[in-house]
């Protein structure tokens, strides 16, 4: 009695594990078929599909003009010691995404459609396929956007999963820009700049952003003359400081600079 009852244990788990054996071997033969495209592992499995694929994007210039085209790049890079093949579910290989904000603003694809045509493009170790895309940065009414800081995220529409570049950030300016001016000073030295006190019949109102100071310099005093300001600096610590006067029209809204000036002081 008890050597049936063995053999009847023994032959139950024989048939567990060749039924195991059996649904593993179909599952790992589904996954394989599913994604052909990769002889990797089941465990080494991950999204996106394949290990090594970088999606950047550029932006031409971190300011554009408000109101004009800003182009990006957008680069597919197989950073992989072996070739691949990315594949594409339809003609659509690239997208771009404009934020003001956490607010989507644009899609690039919005509005265009693509034939549902699969296909795959090689990529050998290290190389990179590119694709430049456009913004027109005005709002619906065809005026332009506020001046301010925007972000973008490029795509890689690949199958099965769509991969994401990093996020740039950029900033749509004013019409009028000043080439930079490099000034140099000595430690405790104070500076005067001139600006204009009006333009297009706007009274002007300058504000600064430090790109860096780390308290190298302070402005000491500002003085409204008849045509002109006056904007006074105290260099206090040596090294370099980066900023941008920003020309605001005091009737209209803050948004909307009508020039900008950039400077570099080097202070020894």
């Amino acid at each position: 009695m008890k050597l049936k009852y063995i053999v009847s244990i023994i032959l139950f788990i024989s048939i567990f594990f060749i039924s195991n054996k059996s649904e593993a071997s179909e599952n790992s033969h589904f996954f394989y078929v599913k994604n052909k495209y990769t002889d990797v592992k089941r465990s080494d499995y991950r999204f996106p599909y394949i290990k090594g694929l970088e999606v950047k994007i550029y932006p031409e210039t971190q300011e554009f003009v408000a109101g004009s085209i800003a182009t990006f790049t957008i680069t597919l890079t197989n950073k992989n010691k072996y070739p691949i093949s990315v594949e594409y579910p339809s003609g659509r290989q690239w997208d771009m995404v404009i934020y003001s904000g956490a607010s989507q603003i644009f899609r690039w694809s919005n509005g265009y459609t693509w034939k549902k045509a699969h296909h795959s493009i090689p990529l050998a170790p290290g190389e990179s396929r590119s694709q430049q895309l456009s913004w027109v940065s005005v709002n619906k009414f065809g005026a332009p956007l506020s001046q301010g800081i925007y972000k973008c995220v490029g795509l890689a529409t690949c199958y099965p999963k769509t991969l994401v570049s990093n996020e740039v950030k950029f900033r749509l300016g004013p019409p009028s820009v000043v080439k930079k001016e490099i000034i140099r000073t000595r430690l405790n030295q104070a500076f005067e700049l001139e600006l204009p006190r009006y333009a297009n019949d706007y009274e002007l109102v300058w504000e600064i952003f430090y790109k860096n100071n780390d308290n190298r310099i302070r402005t000491t005093s500002r003085r409204i003359n008849p045509e002109t300001i006056t904007i006074t600096f105290l260099p206090r610590r040596i090294g370099h400081v980066e900023f941008t006067l920003y020309a605001y029209p005091n009737s209209l809204n803050q948004t909307v600079a009508l020039e900008r000036r950039s400077y570099r002081i080097e202070v020894e």
